[in-house]
């Protein structure tokens, strides 16, 4: 079983998923409290269904690409990032392509 730490102030596991494609998506669509941050990973080959295609990670308007005002952090598939934030509401997601998976997961 998996214990949260003590400074947790739900005590419980926050974790999800998000189907992004063309259009920019928040990871969840609901506010989350988070201790240390956010977990995102998108699914690669050695996963039963791997990602076919790049996912840009930012805020609101990112896009995907690279440009220098909007461009989000690109993940290829199999790839994490950890980012010290506290809602993982305030994280989006784009793709090139339709139906790519992100699962995040607070720490």
């Amino acid at each position: 079983m998996w214990e949260v730490k003590e400074t947790s102030p739900s005590r419980e596991l926050q974790h999800g998923h998000a189907v992004v494609g063309l259009v920019a998506g928040p990871l969840s669509p609901a506010p989350a409290k988070l201790v240390r941050g956010i977990l995102i990973r998108t699914p690669g080959p050695d996963d039963p269904t791997p990602n076919t295609d790049v996912v840009y990670v930012g805020r609101k308007c990112v896009t995907a690409d690279l440009n220098p005002g909007t461009g989000g952090m690109p993940l290829l598939p199999g790839c994490a990032i950890e980012l010290p934030l506290e809602d993982p509401s305030q994280v989006y997601a784009v793709s090139l392509t339709p139906n790519q998976d992100v699962a995040w997961m607070g720490v």
